[in-house]
Parts: structure tokens; C-alpha cells; sequence
């Protein structure tokens, strides 16, 4: 037990050892004054010692004992920095109480952004939904184009796959299901749900070598090349290429290639920032912004990473690297 904690309780009761001295010279001042015997003098103010060295050790280890229970509590609240051993309890408890007004003030935070986000996310999609919808109806009346209709019924699939996705990502269960996957069929898998993209607008599919396998979660994964697919055929013009291979070095990996319009090298650093659509999604007007940070996002997730790389008007590049363990 450090003698600092013995020196600090003395100090918090510091009143009381007041009294305790205050009341033996009264004591012996009478028996001084009028002249009595001594011996029950010192009887009295030995009880009395004895009394208020009792009553300050309940107290001090009754602290002890309260102090441990709060820093026990602490140590269970994984948020929360570990109090010092040698606090008192007033400090410990001011400590403690800093950390989780710290605490609430970073999740009050946290929640009024992540509502802004969902605000806005909302509100976009709400708006890009009403498109192929529209786009739908037309086509219901002329009748006459039936590729144009399941395009337009693709994107809707898509703008709805993408809401859950992204409901998912905000909820404590993200139900996943981690397994050892070949990555090409991932990618045929990907490639075959957005095929009718490429069909319509003449874009050519080349798969590469893909001989690595990485353990991840299909659905999401899945998910996340579809939304690469989408872009990469959204900013090709019609008659380009889109290829998908591994880096010869790094199995466990993929690269999605475009011929596309490229990237603007001031943009690029943010392109997955939330909202951002940079001088291509403004061009576009059909860009929300979100595509690539819910990829970013969900990489993160799942213990992967996420690189792009860009040359105006030559085309773009993601890198995808994956876990192997």
C-alpha cells in the first residue's frame, strides 16, 4: 500500500484529526487548570485515539475499496484510458468522469454525422431512383425496346442493393460469412449480374490471369466489384474495354481496368470521400458520390485495401488487395 494513498487520506480528513488534537487539549487544559489526576486524563484521550484512529481506517480502506471497484469498472470499458494506481478517489473519479464526458461528446459526434450522412445519402438516392423509374414507364408505353427496359430495371436492383448495403455497413451485425474463395469466380459472379451494362453499351469484358484465392465474405465482395463494374462502364465511352487481372507479385490481389475518361489528378485523393463526385460525377449529373466510399468502407470492413490510380482521359485503375489469413 503506498504511503502517499496514507498521507493523501490523512489530508482528505484533515478536520477530523483537527478535532481529535483539539479535543485533548482541552481535556488536559482542565485537568491542568484544576489541578487533577492525570490518569484518567490519559485514559480519556487514549480511547478517544483509539476511537478516531478506528473511524479513520474504516474510512481509508472503505476508499481503497471503492477506489479498486472504480478502476475495475474502468478497466472492463474498453473506450476508457486505465486510471493510475496511485489516484485518489477524488481524482480518480474526476478522471473517470472526464473519459466518458469525452466519451459521450466523441459519439454524440459520431451520431449527428453519421445522421447527416444517412440525411443526405436518403435524400440523393431518393431523387436517383426516380430516374430508371421514369425511364420505365416510357418504355412500358412504346413497347418496342426491351433491352432499354431490363437496363433501366438493372439499375433500380442496383440503387436498391446499394440502400441495403449501406444499412448494413451502419449495423452492429454485418452478417458475415468469412471463407476461402477463388477470386475469379468472384469475379464472373460480379460480371455476370451487371453483364447487361456492358451488352448495352458495347463495352468489352477481358479477364485476365486470376489465379489467387483470399478469404472474405462473397456477398460484400461481390458488391464491391459490381459498384467498380458499374463506374468503369458509366465513364467508358461506348466500344471501350474493361479488363480485370491479378498483379503478377501479389496473387491474393485484383486490378479492375478501364479505357475510360480517366480522373482528374486533384481529385483523385478523394474519390472516396462520402459525397464527393469531383469534375466527373458534375459532368455525369448522375454521380452521387457514395459508389466508391461504401467500397472503401466495406474494404476496410473486411480487412482489405483499395488503390487508384488514373491518367486523365487514358483511363483507370483500382487496385484491390485482399487477406489471405
Amino acid at each position: 500500500m503506498p504511503f502517499s494513498a496514507v498521507f493523501a487520506s490523512l489530508w482528505r480528513h484533515r478536520f477530523g484529526f483537527f478535532f481529535w488534537l483539539g479535543s485533548c487539549s482541552v481535556l488536559f487544559l482542565v485537568y491542568g487548570l484544576y489541578g487533577l489526576l492525570w490518569g484518567p486524563a490519559i485514559y480519556a484521550a487514549l480511547l478517544n485515539t483509539f476511537l478516531a484512529a478506528g473511524l479513520w481506517a474504516y474510512a481509508f480502506f472503505r476508499e481503497r475499496r471503492d477506489l479498486l471497484c472504480l478502476k475495475n469498472a474502468a478497466d472492463q470499458i474498453p473506450y476508457l484510458p486505465p486510471l493510475p494506481e496511485n489516484d485518489s478517489w477524488e481524482k480518480a473519479y474526476k478522471n473517470l468522469a472526464l473519459a466518458l464526458e469525452a466519451y459521450c461528446h466523441d459519439t454524440l459526434s459520431y451520431a449527428n454525422q453519421e445522421q447527416e450522412h444517412s440525411a443526405q445519402y436518403y435524400t440523393l438516392w431518393s431523387h436517383q431512383i426516380k430516374t430508371p423509374i421514369a425511364a420505365m414507364r416510357l418504355l412500358l408505353q412504346e413497347n418496342n425496346n426491351r433491352y432499354a427496359f431490363e437496363q433501366e430495371l438493372f439499375k433500380t436492383e442496383q440503387y436498391v442493393d446499394m440502400v441495403l448495403q449501406y444499412q448494413r455497413l451502419g449495423s452492429p451485425s454485418k452478417d458475415l460469412v468469412l471463407k476461402e474463395y477463388l477470386l475469379e469466380d468472384l469475379v464472373r459472379q460480379a460480371a455476370r449480374r451487371v453483364s447487361i451494362l456492358f451488352i448495352h453499351k458495347k463495352i468489352a469484358l477481358h479477364l485476365g490471369p486470376i489465379p489467387g484465392k483470399a478469404i472474405t465474405d462473397e456477398k460484400w465482395i461481390v458488391f464491391v466489384l459490381e459498384q467498380l463494374f458499374s463506374n468503369a462502364v458509366k465513364y467508358t465511352p461506348s466500344g471501350g474495354k474493361v479488363s480485370v487481372s491479378s498483379d503478377p507479385e501479389n496473387p491474393a490481389s485484383l486490378i479492375v481496368s478501364d479505357t475510360g475518361i480517366g480522373i482528374r489528378p486533384e481529385d483523385l485523393p478523394r474519390v472516396t470521400e462520402w459525397g464527393y463526385t469531383g469534375c466527373n460525377g458534375r459532368l455525369e449529373n448522375r454521380s452521387t458520390g457514395i459508389g466508391l466510399s461504401l467500397c472503401a468502407q466495406t474494404l476496410d470492413m473486411l480487412g482489405h485495401s483499395m488503390r487508384i490510380q488514373s491518367q486523365l482521359g487514358a483511363g483507370t485503375q483500382v487496385f484491390l488487395y485482399f487477406s489471405v489469413k
